[in-house]
Formats: C-alpha cells, structure tokens, sequence
C-alpha cells in the first residue's frame, strides 16, 4: 500500500504534538514498518523543532508544510518552508564532539543524517524543500 498525504503547521510547540498524533495516524494507516516509522518521526521532529526555533525569527507570515509518502519499503517525507536558506546537509560538526563536553548545536541534524537513507535540497521561489527517506536495510 502507498500512502501520501500533506498537513500544514503553524510554527509554535503545540504543532509538534499535533505533527506527531497525525504521523502515527498515517503510520498506522499505511502499515509501514515501526523501525522506519521512527526513524522517519525522528527526523521530522528534529526539522520542526530547528524550523521553530531558529528558522522564523524574521519571516512576516511564516509557512511549514510536509508531504509524506508512506511505502512498504520506504518512508519519505518533503517539508516545505518559507524561512531563510539552510540547507543541513551543509552542516558539519567538530570531530570527536559528543554531547557531555561537546559545543551545543547540531546533535539533531547529525541524527538526521545518520537515521536517512536520502536527503535532498532544494530552493525555488524563496522556499525551502527538504526531502528526507528513509528506506529499510536488508542486513
């Protein structure tokens, strides 16, 4: 079964929660595989709560919007938003940092990075489109 499906959230901390109790719905819905639902939730979460938090400081009417599309094999998720340039996949962290002595700052994106198979960046029309996939390992 494939399962695509958009929400549109408001930049504050409550939509997280919302966020949340609407994956699990699709999760459920789509029958995807609980291993690559919390890895593609995690990923999600980290995004929103960088978008939040740093992302809408100086954007008038700001606009967050993702789009899933839920597989057997692969989760992916696109998140749409109209603050400043950033792309993660840019972000690189100090070696050897770890989070007891290590420099506050990108232990999500480094989550992230670590938990997608795919990401992709793109920019057009002054919007950010972050694509994350996640697809399952055949150890």
């Amino acid at each position: 079964m494939i399962l695509s499906d958009r929400i549109s959230l408001k930049p504050n901390a409550l939509e997280v929660v919302r966020l949340n109790e609407w994956l699990d719905r699709k999760f459920t819905e789509s029958g995807l595989d609980r291993s690559l639902a919390a890895d593609l939730k995690l990923c999600l979460n980290e995004i929103v709560a960088n978008l939040i938090s740093y992302s809408f400081k100086q954007t008038p009417d700001p606009l967050m919007v993702i789009d899933v599309t839920l597989r057997q094999d692969s989760a992916a998720a696109t998140v749409s938003d109209n603050g400043p340039y950033f792309d993660l996949r840019e972000w690189t962290s100090a070696k050897d940092r770890d989070l007891m002595t290590g420099e506050l700052g990108g232990f999500g994106i480094a989550l992230i990075k670590e938990r997608a198979s795919q990401i992709d960046y793109t920019r057009v029309d002054g919007m950010n489109r972050l694509r994350i996939v996640c697809e399952a390992t055949n150890a």
